[in-house]
């Protein structure tokens, strides 16, 4: 019989036999996926939650671990061809023709041995378990998966951090209404709001925002100087026009008002050019801002050059122009607690400005005290210090001594005016007033706490305090 023959009528043998043995293989090999799939499912769960940001990179880990894993045991418990073709046999009852079969060529026997062959059925397999074991963890899987991520932990807030933080902001922001801060500055309060905000400000940071503030002071009291200096060169001026001094006095101080504001603006030239175009004009003194006074200075400075042809006019824009200029030295030096250091030297011109300085002699005083009697509001105080009314109480322990009074005004009990010592009347009856010998008010008369017992905490204080029994 030809080779290819021979071939055909084996398959005949083998289809069943390797029908039952797909089928033994595909339950071992559930069985054997199912701790595998648990431990893929509930490491992809963990790695959601703990490795939020790298998640995508290390759920492949879990999942190939899990793939070799069940790869190993599902290859140890293969069912082989023999152990499939025993079953069949044994299943169709051939008593032993289907393995005779296998192992020896065609014989007359072929006809017997395809007969049960066609008589072989599938051996029943326990499925249900292990497929509903891997159906729950693709269900845990999907669940991990679906439900939101809980919030991140975040540390307790740093309030002095922050209080640090928010002052430094509002020193820069009063600075920057005079000169630009730069990009370093601002990147720099930029790191610290996010250090802060994170929940990071540590002791590096400290020190990078007490020498921020440092930098920040040193450029505003430079900055006062030279409002300082403009206004003083405005106010000498005016001074001069009121006085109606000589065309050379009053040439002298345009230039020394022409040299303080062009000192005022060299370092910030651009910056104010740029937004003087956009704001306007506001030369008037009705703006506060940097741009304002920027352009009031250019203005300044031209009206300096007109001389004095202008009269009262230039008399009042010169005004107008030392208080703009004054008025932004008071914002500035008030952000940077630098309020009456300066301002006592302008205070002792009364009548002037808009609720000037008290003077040098209340420079030591509280910071809620730097108060400007005029036409100025509610002092915003000493910023992060706290609020004190009126001067500093005098400690002097021996104002408070009792000090008899004289005889003859009020000194002895019976002395005293208008008034008349007397015994309280006794008010009987329920309608009569209240008193400390009417009668009680009816209603059960239960014991208080003071009627029981001291407890034994109270009862050695009782004794030490009385001298007594409790």
């Amino acid at each position: 019989m030809p080779a290819s023959d021979e071939r055909r009528l084996q398959a005949l043998v083998l289809a069943p036999v390797r029908r039952v043995r797909r089928r033994l293989n595909a339950v071992l090999w559930t069985e054997a996926a199912v701790a595998p799939v648990w431990a893929a499912a509930t490491g992809c769960v963990l790695a959601r939650l703990l490795w939020r940001d790298a998640a995508a990179w290390v759920l492949p880990v879990p999942l190939l671990a899990a793939g070799a894993w069940c790869f190993v045991r599902a290859r140890a418990r293969s069912v082989s061809l023999t152990h499939a073709a025993v079953l069949a046999d044994r299943s169709a009852g051939a008593g032993g023709l289907l393995l005779t079969r296998l192992e020896r060529p065609v014989g007359e026997w072929e006809l017997s041995a395809n007969q049960y062959a066609r008589a072989v059925t599938l051996p029943p397999v326990a499925w249900k378990r292990p497929v509903g074991a891997l159906l729950a963890a693709l269900a845990f899987l999907a669940v991990g998966f679906l439900l939101p991520l809980p919030a991140r932990r975040v540390g307790p807030a740093n309030a002095a951090a922050a209080a640090k933080v928010a002052a430094v902001q509002a020193k820069a922001e009063a600075l920057a209404r005079e000169e630009p801060l730069g990009a370093p500055l601002e990147e720099e309060l930029r790191r610290l709001s996010e250090e802060v905000a994170e929940g990071r400000f540590d002791s590096t940071d400290w020190e990078a925002a007490d020498s921020l503030e440092k930098s920040l002071e040193a450029r505003a009291a430079k900055a006062a100087a030279e409002l300082a200096t403009a206004s003083e060169a405005a106010r000498e001026l005016e001074e001069s026009l009121d006085a109606a001094a000589g065309a050379e006095a009053a040439t002298r101080e345009r230039e020394a008002l022409e040299n303080a504001l062009m000192a005022l603006g060299s370092d910030t030239a651009a910056q104010r050019q740029q937004q003087g175009q956009e704001e306007g004009n506001p030369a008037s003194g009705n703006s506060g801002g940097a741009p304002g006074a920027g352009d009031g200075g250019t203005r300044g400075q031209a009206e300096a050059k007109q001389g004095g042809s202008g009269g009262a006019r230039s008399r009042d824009e010169v005004a107008s122009l030392r208080e703009t200029l004054e008025r932004r030295q008071r914002e500035l030096e008030q952000r940077f607690g630098q309020g009456n250091g300066r301002n006592g030297r302008n205070g002792s011109r009364p009548g002037e400005g808009e609720g000037e300085g008290e003077g040098q002699g209340r420079q030591d005083g509280h910071a809620s005290r730097q108060t400007r009697p005029g036409k100025g509001g509610v002092s915003r105080g000493g910023e992060s210090q706290p609020l004190v009314f009126g001067d500093k109480a005098e400690m002097d322990p021996e104002r408070l001594d009792f000090k008899p009074l004289p005889k003859g005004q009020g000194g002895e009990a019976q002395g005293l005016w208008g008034l008349r010592s007397a015994e309280p009347q006794r008010s009987e009856g329920r309608g009569g007033g209240g008193g400390g010998q009417g009668t009680g008010a009816q209603g059960d008369a239960e014991a208080g706490h003071s009627a029981g017992p001291l407890l034994p905490r109270n009862r050695d204080l009782v004794k030490r305090y009385f001298g007594g029994e409790p």
